[in-house]
């Protein structure tokens, strides 16, 4: 089990899983970022796999898991976080791994400090489809205003269930192929007591103003800095996820995929040193659809590129 160790990031506090050092010798250090509306044991199988071999932690990214909240998040916040989190715990030059969110986090940070990671893993996380008709005077105004509205119906204690049975058929019905062990042990960290009864989940319903700050054209341009090996994992059937209860639909690959493959390989193609691995059968949740093929893949690229034991680069 992993020790669990609060950290500063500047005004607030984080929360991180500090999986312990490997055996003997200079280990290097690997930062796992969970994705939006998640926590940091969600990334529990990458952990386990990788170690025996890197010093490894997991951050609950502010606003969610046991990190302190704010109300307000802007992706530059969670960048500071990220920074934080490597100064802090002495990682020295860490793998980064995102998922999702987590992705983008990581990919901005290695984009403003290409100096530090050693290696970039982005797990779905080169940014969602593009929305049917983005960059139109329309739909902009629908999701300014979508997000306007939906902000001011937020409660700041989040939506209540009413115990654990009901948060892990929750989880389960959301993540079908996900072990119903898992499933429990996920809805007991990620949920805390409702002041009106039952439970909440930990994450701050005020996540969703994440989303007012961000310029994806800024944030590929800043890809274009990542120097280090980088290696962006999609499953093979997450278009469901982008499509699934949207209001309006998004473009996705033939297949079911992440993303149309022309738009897919504009994305990579911004990073100087990338490679991409497809996980067939998994969602957008691939650490919990295909985890041992995703550490798989993992696993490969690092030993490619020679990181991954002690003493190695």
């Amino acid at each position: 089990m992993p020790k669990q160790l609060r950290i500063r990031s500047h005004a607030i506090e984080l929360s991180v899983l500090d999986y312990g050092e490997p055996g003997p010798g200079a280990a290097p250090g690997m930062l796992l970022l969970h994705g939006m509306r998640d926590l940091a044991q969600s990334l529990d199988p990458i952990a386990e796999r990788f170690c025996d071999r890197f010093r490894v932690v997991a951050l609950d990214l502010r606003g969610h898991g046991d990190s302190d909240h704010v109300h307000y998040y802007a992706l530059q916040h969670f960048v500071i976080d990220v920074r934080a989190a490597i100064l802090g715990l002495e990682l020295g030059r860490p793998v980064l791994i995102g998922h999702s969110f987590g992705g983008e986090v990581a990919s901005q940070y290695a984009g403003l400090f290409p100096e530090v990671p050693r290696a970039l893993v982005l797990v779905e996380g080169i940014g969602p489809p593009n929305w049917e008709g983005e960059g139109s005077r329309e739909a902009g105004l629908f999701w300014a205003r979508n997000s306007i509205e939906a902000l001011d119906q937020l409660s700041p204690h989040g939506k209540r269930v009413a115990d654990l049975d009901e948060a892990t058929a929750r989880i389960r019905r959301n993540h079908r192929r996900l072990d119903p062990a898992r499933a429990r042990l996920l809805a007991e960290a990620g949920t805390r007591p409702h002041p009106e009864g039952g439970l909440r989940w930990k994450w701050d319903p005020f996540l969703r103003t994440s989303w007012g700050g961000f310029n994806f054209r800024q944030i590929e341009e800043s890809w274009e800095r990542v120097s280090c090996p980088t290696l962006v994992v999609n499953g093979g059937a997450s278009g469901d996820f982008w499509t699934r209860g949207r209001k309006r639909p998004r473009e996705t690959g033939e297949t079911g995929g992440y993303l149309p493959e022309a738009e897919f390989l504009r994305r990579l193609a911004f990073f100087p040193d990338a490679e991409s691995a497809e996980i067939p059968g998994a969602g957008h949740m691939v650490h919990f659809d295909e985890p041992r093929a995703l550490c798989d893949a993992i696993d490969a690229f690092l030993r490619r590129r020679g990181i991954g034991g002690n003493g190695s680069a």
